[in-house]
């Protein structure tokens, strides 16, 4: 009975957290859902907030973090964006994947972003209420202040590197908002901090011309073949990494990374294929690098939703 009572205590903060978001206005904002928010809720102004911020999240750290109660660890975190669960039904996020949803929040105000060990089942997101101090003893991994613009933005946020490097930490990358319709194109970005060590040219990417394994190089991503390390961001500041646009003529076969160069081609290590087109949206796909077990790096592709919200 005590146990049932502490979850419905905990489920009482959560449901009072939830009216958390808004442009400041008092118009409710949508934190969560598909583009424009089809299945969001409204809440109570957040006071100095002005435009809005699009999150995107990563896990793209492989240590195998340990879960509270649960199965063995599976590299699967929770994401927790003030006090409530990132993307709303959906806060838990598999290494290797974006988080399924955009989540919109005030810019021109800070908001912290905390990631924990996944509870797993029913009790995904319940950390939230408390963060980013411990939930039942389990702290957070990572936790950072994020401080969006005051005009409307887009941000990746990306759980990123290993505790064995030391790099293990939150990397943010502040994103193109296409205010006109992009051409095809890919944007890349290099998140895998551990593999970067050392490297004076960090990471680099390009095009496949077929996808079997070891990928047929097409071409390099113009602009990217040298992309540096990332900086985390703190408890205490946001530290906004930097992208690069590539045009694409056609739709490549596939998409690789591998360890950057000053001028060519890097030779790939990892590739992928290439996501299909939607349709009615741009041919637009964001290219993350990140750190893979045993020191590897992966690739990961997202397609990106512009047409019909592109500030």
């Amino acid at each position: 009975m005590s146990s049932l009572l502490g979850r419905v205590a905990v489920l009482g903060t959560f449901a009072l957290a939830l009216a958390a978001c808004t442009n400041g206005s008092g118009n409710g904002l949508p934190f969560a859902g598909p583009p424009n928010n089809g299945a969001g809720g409204t809440g109570t102004i957040q006071s100095g907030g002005s435009g809005v911020a699009l999150l995107r999240f990563v896990q793209g750290s492989p240590d195998k973090f340990s879960t509270f109660g649960g199965p063995p660890p599976s590299g699967t975190v929770d994401v927790c964006v003030d006090n409530l669960p990132f993307g709303v039904t959906s806060p838990a996020t598999n290494y290797g994947q974006a988080n399924p949803v955009l989540y919109a929040i005030p810019g021109g105000i800070s908001h912290t972003v905390s990631t924990f060990p996944t509870l797993g089942g029913a009790n995904v997101g319940l950390e939230c209420p408390t963060a980013p101090g411990p939930y039942l003893g389990t702290s957070p991994i990572a936790v950072i202040t994020l401080n969006p613009p005051a005009t409307s933005s887009r941000e990746t946020v990306i759980l990123g590197g290993t505790a064995a490097s030391g790099t293990l930490g939150i990397y943010v990358y502040n994103e193109p908002t296409f205010v006109n319709t992009p051409t095809m194109e890919a944007i890349t970005h290099n998140a895998a901090p551990a593999f970067s060590i050392g490297k004076a040219n960090g990471v680099g990417f390009g095009t496949c011309s077929v996808t079997v394994t070891p990928c047929t190089v097409a071409n390099a991503l113009v602009g990217a073949q040298s992309r540096p390390a990332p900086v985390a961001s703190t408890a205490t500041a946001t530290v906004f990494n930097g992208f690069v646009i590539s045009s694409l003529n056609t739709i490549p076969a596939g998409f690789y990374d591998g360890i950057g160069v000053p001028a060519g081609t890097p030779v790939p290590i990892t590739s992928i294929a290439a996501p299909s087109a939607q349709a009615g949206q741009p041919y637009v796909i964001q290219l993350y690098s990140i750190d893979g077990p045993a020191g590897g790096l992966n690739l990961l592709a997202v397609f990106e939703q512009t047409a019909g919200f592109s500030f």
